[in-house]
């Protein structure tokens, strides 16, 4: 049976527009912002190319659509590079409390997105992947947590094609002011072989898979606008690979 997780996550926005609308104290929002990036690394990983057969280090651009209310968030992400080789659209829904924040996410990287439909959810055809993650982060402590894990779909053990694999990701992050700015440390490691260790190569066992420095700039544009500028210096030691990226906020 096919799911279409699509029509669900317009379904949940529908539902909250309408309680928005009648809502006198409280008003949702429309969160819209594209990033421009010199190339796309996530967690460590990045993106690949089914046209090169490799790993592609392209700069992209990325936007973000999402809908807003109280803490709740329903959106979409996306990332395309200059070469139009790499396409990935990511929907997801997440709930902040307090510290926390619960997230849900489709993600949808298709190897052949030329050929291969989008609303396939098929378990043993699907090109998407589930994920649920929990993070931590108090304004006042410098110290963030977060635990992600795939849940389902084309995220499959490399000896096993039917079973989940459950690939997971934990990472600690440490945010270090510096005058009126701030670098933010992540050490990111996954506690077996997956999509985040060796690619589901047959490594077995815990391995660091990013370690990272992010500093940010504002610079000014107008008396109205400034432009936000972020460097990332990335490092994957499993990989032995060590990236420099940098982006802007539109």
């Amino acid at each position: 049976m096919r799911i279409k997780v699509a029509s669900v996550f317009l379904s949940i926005i529908a539902v909250f527009s309408l309680h928005t609308a009648k809502a006198q104290d409280k008003k949702g929002s429309v969160k819209l912002s594209t990033d421009l990036v010199s190339s796309y690394i996530w967690r460590g990983c990045p993106g690949y190319s089914p046209l090169q057969g490799q790993n592609i280090l392209a700069p992209a651009i990325q936007p973000t659509l999402a809908y807003t209310y109280s803490g709740f968030e329903a959106g979409a992400w996306g990332s395309v590079d200059f070469t139009g080789t790499y396409k990935e659209v990511d929907l997801y829904a997440l709930y902040s409390l307090k510290n926390f924040t619960l997230t849900f996410t489709d993600y949808y990287w298709d190897l052949d997105w030329l050929n291969n439909n989008y609303f396939d959810y098929r378990k043993d055809s699907t090109s998407h992947i589930f994920e649920l993650s929990l993070g931590y982060k108090n304004e006042n402590f410098p110290l963030s947590i977060l635990v992600a894990s795939f849940i389902g779909g084309a995220d499959k053990k490399a000896e096993d094609p039917t079973k989940n694999n459950y690939s997971t990701y934990i990472e600690l992050g440490y945010s270090l002011p510096v005058n009126d700015q701030k670098i933010d440390f992540a050490l990111g490691m996954t506690p077996d072989d997956g999509f985040y260790g060796d690619g589901y190569g047959g490594r077995k066992g815990f391995s660091i898979v990013n370690v990272s420095a992010t500093g940010y700039r504002n610079i000014k544009i107008s008396n109205d606008y400034t432009l936000p500028v972020k460097a990332s210096l990335i490092a994957n030691p499993q990989h032995e690979k060590l990236y420099l990226v940098v982006g802007i906020t539109l």
